[in-house]
């Protein structure tokens, strides 16, 4: 599962690094001149990316932005396949998360220092149509048990819409996802089954697809998210501007 190519087979166009493990999209664009297909199709997309991640919600705005304008552009964007991989920002974090404050104390060395950041944050989350609300989060949770529940959410074909739920949930509307009655009112949400969300909860069902994309992300050298794995050839390391994802994605179908 996964992309399964050596670090050395895919050409990555990094982003200056913002933070530890996160990347700023704005410090430096690439240039990729290509000739342009009259369609694009058959595309496959590999997000790596941390459901905890402010930079990864707004790689997502800027990747739909993306597929919308190849749409325009070419008259048909069929057949894109997104896949969602996981990484983990914080794997040491307890399984019950810990507070917002020492989260913030200890990643940032202060709250000043933390909202200089997020103040950053929130501007670029503005100019894609966002409203960051990071003062409502209270809890930094573990997301491991998140990421194997987009994984339960694959299986039935809902996992764009679970992901997105916790976006949604974890920086707009500050609920804590540490707290298993959240976890389950958001999975159930998507119709997932009692059955499986138990597995995921006490049993570590989908606990492996985890690992394996951890293992998969070191082999790929992915120090940061979101990452974007654009038909097996092509990386986009950050919340890359749309112009530069289409651009990306036009390119990959030039790949022999």
């Amino acid at each position: 599962m996964g992309v399964k190519q050596s670090r050395q087979e895919i050409t990555t166009y990094h982003l200056s690094l913002n933070t530890k493990n996160c990347y700023n999209p704005s410090l430096r664009a690439f240039n990729l001149n290509q000739t342009v297909k009259t369609a694009i199709d058959m595309v496959s997309i590999e997000i790596f990316s941390d459901v905890v991640c402010p930079w990864c919600l707004i790689g997502k705005r800027n990747l739909e932005a993306a597929i919308s304008q190849l749409a325009v552009e070419h008259k048909a964007a069929k057949d894109i396949k997104i896949n969602w991989r996981s990484f983990q920002l914080n794997p040491q974090l307890p399984l019950n998360g810990i507070s917002r404050a020492e989260y913030t104390s200890t990643k940032f060395g202060g709250t000043e220092r933390a909202a200089m950041f997020y103040n950053r944050i929130q501007q670029a989350g503005q100019e894609v149509g966002l409203k960051l609300n990071f003062d409502k989060i209270t809890t930094q949770p573990n997301s491991a048990i998140l990421h194997a529940l987009v994984y339960a959410a694959e299986a039935i074909q809902r996992d764009h819409d679970f992901v997105e739920n916790l976006f949604k949930a974890f920086f707009i509307d500050g609920v804590d996802l540490s707290n298993k009655n959240n976890i389950i009112a958001l999975a159930t949400d998507i119709e997932l089954d009692t059955t499986t969300i138990e597995a995921v909860l006490n049993d570590g069902l989908f606990m492996d697809n985890i690992k394996e994309d951890i293992q998969q992300s070191t082999l790929l050298g992915i120090q940061g998210v979101p990452f974007f794995i654009i038909n097996q050839t092509i990386g986009l390391s950050g919340a890359q501007p749309p112009a530069a994802i289409a651009k990306a994605i036009e390119q990959s179908l030039q790949e022999p």
